[in-house]
C-alpha cells in the first residue's frame, strides 16, 4: 500500500468502515458461540465462524495501522 495524501486518506476511511462491519459481526459470532456453550450445545461451526472472524478482524487492523500510517506521513 504505497499511497499518498487523499488516496491514503480514502483508504484508511474505508477500512474503517470496514473494521467496524467486520467488528460488529466478531462481536456477534461470539455472543452466538458462547451462548450455544452455555446452553450446553456446543458448536464447531459456531467456533469456526468465530475463528475466521477473529482473523477478518486481525487482518483487517493490521491493514488498518498500515494505511494510518501512510496517512500520518504524509
Amino acid at each position: 500500500m504505497a499511497q499518498r495524501g487523499g488516496d491514503a486518506l480514502g483508504t484508511r476511511q474505508r477500512l474503517e468502515v470496514l473494521g467496524g462491519f467486520v467488528g460488529f459481526f466478531t462481536v456477534l459470532a461470539l455472543v452466538n458461540a458462547v451462548g450455544l456453550i452455555v446452553a450446553g450445545r456446543p458448536s464447531i461451526l459456531a467456533s469456526l465462524v468465530l475463528v475466521l472472524m477473529l482473523a477478518a478482524s486481525g487482518y483487517t487492523f493490521r491493514v488498518w495501522r498500515r494505511a494510518d500510517r501512510a496517512v500520518n506521513r504524509g
